[in-house]
């Protein structure tokens, strides 16, 4: 995909562009979309003086090239046409097809941060615009996840141009893209997209330390390209002498790229000489036992860093994510090994896309019931800002794997508690906890988990309120519940404390003011008296 994206950053031309666009994908129905886009785009241009036609055109090459369907593609061609020229959906929906119409609908409703709405980063506006945004993205997928890919696409080559904006508006967009984009990128299982996200927000957010690390990386990439030669030379003589046989096994090279070497030396307070994983090697093979028989390979021969060993085979991430990751030593140098099947590397680079990318692709779709959630937070939540951070800590954080006393796996974010694992396992559960047993012994519910324990649940017959612990817990849909719950109750307490003043100030009995209340239809705005002056004497 590097070299792909980097052709797309050549073009200058809107010949060039429809040459790349067919190049990739070439239906009837995408030339028709492609023609229909130049008519209404025709006279705008962008901040870099180039035609606009050439942005959706390119926008429509990427999402082809990640596998999405002709829809997506042709939703892509045309997803600025309804909000910035005269074209209505009903035109799209008449010429295409419903669920084009649709995606461009959606695509329509996710508020884009033009110039001029873009917000000072000093200000506390500046998040509440980005909630927005965020929010606006997630209801507008609901029903078609597709949405959020063709949207990551998009947002993909606006960063990719991002070079024609004044300086201060490319840092604006570029702090949206890493904290709105990126996460949705990461949930979907999409890493190539996300990794180039994070690489270009970082180069404008952050141009010393990229710089720095940018740097690094030139002056010794031939000691690291001649290190990693050396190993993976010794893994496929290995491999070879163990029963593999050439051309069923592939070896790829890595080095870690600028901003994951960034956040690990922040994560961990490390220079970059002490990145542990700052090269790796990637194992692919034909099948999941092969991933097993690979490791022993490696175990046997290299001596492994077993505090860096995990198996995302046998316990996926939610995102779909399966590998197996080990760290070994091998002449004084350190690398980190990933191994894998040939599935598994295609739902590691393309995730959801994956499964539109390869026809009978086997690999695991990502878990989607994140979406809903944040869906009814959306729905049920009063605080815009409040659901959004929440979002972000559930969509983009290191995820810790825990057990039901059944052997069923939940991932929770690192941090997590036994009450969030209580209300992963379902709402009414949460709230009905009691107490919890980690690992066969009794301890708190704010406990904090660990990767692989094991947590038993103690049930009351009564739901349980804990309103001063809602900032102990970590999960969004453990504070969610908790939040709804406790604000039910300060209704329901506002409520009778409201009746009790009216009750004094007419001296009625209740079964005088209940009707009269009914009768004016403030049954239901009754608790706001409670705490309101205002809305007590109106």
């Amino acid at each position: 995909m590097v070299s792909f994206l980097n052709r797309i950053q050549q073009v200058s031309t809107v010949d060039e562009a429809t040459a790349l666009l067919y190049e990739v994908r070439k239906t009837p129905a995408i030339e028709k979309a492609v023609h229909l886009a130049r008519k209404y785009h025709e006279g705008q241009f962008r901040k870099s003086g180039d035609p606009y036609i050439i942005h959706p055109l390119l926008v429509a090459a990427i999402t082809a090239f990640i596998g999405g369907d002709d829809e997506m593609v042709t939703a892509a061609l045309l997803h600025d046409v309804v909000e910035d020229t005269p074209c209505q959906t009903e035109e799209i929906e008449r010429e295409f097809s419903a669920p084009v119409a649709r995606l461009v609908e959606g695509m329509t409703k996710i508020t884009e941060l033009r110039d001029e709405e873009l917000i000072p980063s000093t200000s506390d506006e500046k998040l509440i615009t980005s909630a927005l945004s965020f929010r606006k993205m997630l209801i507008a997928s609901i029903d078609d996840v597709r949405v959020l890919v063709v949207k990551l696409c998009d947002r993909l080559h606006n960063m990719l141009t991002l070079g024609a904006l004044p300086a201060q508006k490319q840092r604006r967009i570029a702090e949206e893209t890493l904290v709105v984009y990126v996460p949705i990128a990461h949930r979907l299982g999409i890493s190539r997209i996300k990794n180039k996200l994070e690489d270009l927000c970082f180069s404008y957010l952050f141009p010393e330390a990229y710089r720095k690390i940018n740097d690094y990386l030139a002056s010794h990439e031939q000691r690291m390209q001649l290190q990693l030669n050396n190993f993976i030379s010794k893994v496929k003589t290995l491999l070879l002498k163990n029963g593999f046989i050439d051309g069923e096994f592939e070896i790829q090279k890595r080095i870690k790229h600028p901003y994951s070497i960034y956040m690990k030396m922040q994560r961990k307070g490390v220079s970059i000489e002490e990145v542990l994983d700052l090269m790796a090697i990637r194992i692919l093979v034909k099948k999941p036992l092969d991933c097993y028989r690979v490791l022993g390979i490696v175990h046997r021969n290299f001596k492994p860093l077993i505090s860096r060993f995990k198996d995302y085979i046998a316990i996926p991430k939610d995102n779909g994510y399966q590998t197996i990751h080990t760290t070994v030593f091998s002449d004084s140098s350190i690398f980190e090994t990933q191994i894998r099947t040939f599935d598994m590397h295609k739902s590691a680079e393309y995730g959801l896309a994956s499964h539109w990318m390869y026809k009978g692709h086997e690999g695991l779709t990502p878990k989607l019931t994140w979406l809903n959630d944040l869906r009814s937070q959306s729905e049920i939540g009063e605080n815009i800002e409040h659901m959004y951070q929440l979002a972000k800590d559930d969509l983009y954080s290191a995820d810790i794997s825990v057990y039901s006393p059944k052997g069923d796996v939940f991932n929770l974010p690192l941090g997590a508690t036994a009450l969030d694992f209580a209300y992963a396992i379902h709402t009414e559960i949460g709230d009905h906890t009691k107490a919890a047993y980690i690992n066969k012994k009794r301890a708190p519910l704010l406990t904090e988990l660990r990767n692989g324990d094991i947590v038993r649940i103690e049930l009351s017959s009564e739901p349980i309120l804990r309103c001063s612990w809602i900032n102990q817990v970590k999960t969004a849909k453990a504070k969610n519940a908790m939040r709804i719950n406790c604000n039910h109750k300060r209704k329901e307490l506002d409520k009778q404390t409201a009746v009790n003043i009216l009750l004094g100030i007419f001296n009625l009995k209740y079964e005088t003011l209940q009707p009269y209340l009914e009768a004016i239809d403030a049954c239901k705005n009754i608790h706001k008296a409670a705490s309101d002056v205002q809305y007590l004497q109106e």
